[in-house]
């Protein structure tokens, strides 16, 4: 009998749950193609969201992710953000 070890995971989705709600700049352009750019991000976002919180779920009760450590997830998600946005602030000076 193999017994799948159960590992709390309150603080990691909470941590995911906040990622999804920080705030995020919005640009918009005159031209559609370049708002197409700019508003894939939100898109990517919730895909991005939804992938961790399943990754979690599946770890946390499956196990299937065995090489996957949840903190480092998060901290990527997060340094992610951190670029995305410095990207947007110099889009917006050169804008």
């Amino acid at each position: 009998m193999k017994e799948t070890k159960h590992i709390s995971t309150f603080g990691t989705n909470l941590a995911i749950i906040v990622y999804y709600f920080l705030p995020r700049m919005r640009i918009t352009t005159l031209s559609p193609y370049w708002n197409i750019f700019f508003n894939f991000r939100s898109i990517c976002v919730t895909i991005i969201t939804l992938l961790m919180l399943l990754i979690t779920f599946q770890k946390s009760y499956t196990n299937k992710w065995k090489n996957v450590h949840l903190s480092r997830m998060v901290t990527g998600a997060y340094i992610l953000f951190l670029l995305a946005t410095l990207f947007y602030v110099m889009m917006i000076e050169f804008i």
